[in-house]
């Protein structure tokens, strides 16, 4: 849309007071050596289509191309990574090395098979080559079964995340979380479902806003049915956002709320829902905060938001946020 090209010389400008953005390209400063950068058809690691999603709330699609191949190898072994990484289950050595030899080399193709990973096998995986061959060790292995053992005790909000579903990041999966006491109950929410159904209608509501000046009814009937049909939004309207008061989601939108219900119905997500059970994995939501929100309540951040930013002396931030929780208080990025 730009016009950026390799070798141009760019305008800089500082956006949201940290992030530098491209403003433009100097073309007066073009010598015709600058080359077009030329966007991917298909995907670098297992030659798919690449595909530009529709955005749920827009009339567009995503700038971003992506892999649509849930088979894709580059795929499986950054769904790995991410379950492992330290915000979700925290499985210290199972970094990107290893997830991509665990792929390479079969041991895993989805990151729930990790749960049943003995040591035996992962101490010998080939980190290195088949000519120069590196092999993880008993040791390392040792310390990935038994933290994997120990990410059964983690609570829903970080199996959650660590599924890595679209959209879904760590603020969304803790008040998610809190407010469904299972896996299962997030994937038939009704709580999501009014959310996406209270979108719809705030849309609709505009579209035959009979007072509307970009698209006014052409006749005094058409401004009489159209007015009927807002009355009737506005009681809908009305019934869904009072049953939405009771939960805090005020960081789960339309596009997260559509996201984590078009993955639980879709073929990946009913797979993963019978992993759990077959895995007898339950981690727990919506009851412990539940038994928590008295305690919370009275906290010293109760009714408070909270960043955290830069480095703290005697914690990481993932401790830092879970203390800030327990007191009451909400962990926000900006």
């Amino acid at each position: 849309r730009k016009d950026i090209r390799i070798g141009d010389t760019v305008v800089i400008e500082r956006a949201g007071k940290v992030i530098p953005a491209v403003v433009k390209a100097v073309v007066e400063k073009r010598t015709g050596k600058e080359r077009a950068i030329a966007a991917p058809s298909r995907c670098p690691a297992c030659d798919s289509p690449a595909v530009q999603r529709e955005i749920v709330t827009a009339d567009r699609k995503e700038v971003a191309l992506r892999c649509d191949n849930l088979q894709c190898p580059a795929q499986r072994t950054r769904r790995i990574e991410h379950f492992a990484s330290r915000a979700a289950l925290n499985i210290e050595g199972l970094g990107g090395v290893v997830a991509d030899a665990v792929v390479a080399r079969g041991l895993a193709q989805e990151p729930l098979d990790l749960m049943s990973a003995e040591v035996p096998p992962l101490a010998g995986l080939n980190l290195g080559t088949d000519e120069e061959p590196r092999v993880l060790g008993e040791k390392n292995a040792t310390k990935i079964v038994e933290a994997l053992k120990k990410s059964r005790d983690l609570p829903l909000s970080r199996w959650l995340f660590a599924l890595g579903i679209p959209e879904v990041g760590e603020i969304t999966a803790y008040k998610i979380s809190a407010i469904h006491k299972s896996i299962e109950e997030i994937a038939h929410s009704p709580v999501l479902k009014d959310i996406t159904d209270l979108h719809r209608k705030k849309t609709e509501r505009e579209r035959v806003n009979p007072a509307s000046r970009l698209n006014p009814p052409k006749s005094d009937r058409e401004k009489a049915e159209r007015q009927a049909c807002a009355d009737k939004l506005d009681e809908e309207i009305a019934t869904l956002e009072g049953r939405l008061r009771p939960f805090d989601i005020k960081d789960v939108g339309p596009v997260v709320a559509e996201s984590m219900l078009s993955f639980f119905a879709s073929p990946p997500g009913e797979e993963v829902l019978d992993r759990f059970q077959k895995l007898k994995l339950a981690p727990k939501g919506g009851a412990l905060a539940e038994a928590a929100s008295d305690q919370a309540a009275a906290g010293a951040f109760s009714g408070k938001t909270v960043v955290l930013t830069g480095e703290l002396g005697s914690m990481s931030r993932e401790k830092a946020t879970e203390l800030v929780r327990a007191r009451g208080g909400s962990v926000t990025g900006s």
